[in-house]
């Protein structure tokens, strides 16, 4: 029987306790402490919006709410770093993929350059060949003198047709050697045929052309 007693006392107790959690804040105060504390100023809904504030602080609903929004706010500056971050990588490979393409495009300028240099100088040492060479066949026109000329081969800039008169013929080299004796010669055209002209003996020059049978008397005009 006593421990009977003892069991429903402590339900008892128990149950005051409950009662008295979820009875609301507001009307657990004494009349003067809330007047002095203005909750008298409150509205109806106030006061319910402050008991339910005080009943979820009791129950430990407001501190896990403040932790969630803590733990919310954390991950959210963890996910602004991350994506600024990101955003930080892809602006430096951008940045690097910029100096490269701009580093290639000036290798390709500087090569272009250089190609276009090096073309100059051999179309100035070409031409400077041509006229060296006409210099030298000029002198051996002269009366009396003797200088040794070397054969010169090359070939004829364009189709050639033939001659008439003492017609002009242009070599890829750029000089001018025009027919010496006239007469004509008619051929099919013969595509850029090549040629080989040697000193004359009694002054001038003899020019064999691909695919004529015949030699013909040429005369040095210089470079074009």
């Amino acid at each position: 029987m006593k421990q009977l007693m003892a069991i429903g006392l402590v339900w008892l107790v128990g149950l005051t306790a409950v009662r008295a959690a979820d009875e609301a804040f507001s009307r657990t105060v004494r009349a003067e402490d809330f007047s002095a504390a203005g909750l008298g100023k409150l509205s109806p809904e106030e006061l319910t919006r402050l008991d339910a504030l005080v009943r979820d602080y009791k129950s430990g609903a407001l501190a896990a709410a403040r932790q969630e929004a803590a733990a919310a706010a954390e991950a959210r500056v963890a996910a602004e770093a991350k994506a600024a971050r990101a955003e930080a990588e892809t602006q430096a490979a951008k940045a690097e993929a910029l100096k490269s393409e701009t580093a290639r495009a000036a290798a390709a300028k500087a090569a272009k350059e250089q190609a276009e240099v090096a073309k100059a100088e051999a179309a100035k040492a070409k031409k400077a060949e041509g006229g060296s060479l006409l210099s030298r066949a000029k002198v051996l026109l002269t009366p009396g003198t003797e200088i040794e000329y070397a054969t010169v081969e090359s070939r004829i800039r364009g189709d050639f047709k033939g001659w008439e008169g003492k017609a002009i013929l242009t070599l890829e080299d750029g000089s001018r050697w025009q027919i010496a004796n006239g007469g004509s010669y008619m051929t099919p055209p013969l595509p850029s045929p090549k040629v080989k002209i040697e000193p004359s003996s009694l002054g001038g020059f003899w020019m064999k052309i691909e695919g004529v049978a015949s030699r013909v008397k040429v005369l040095p005009l210089g470079t074009k």
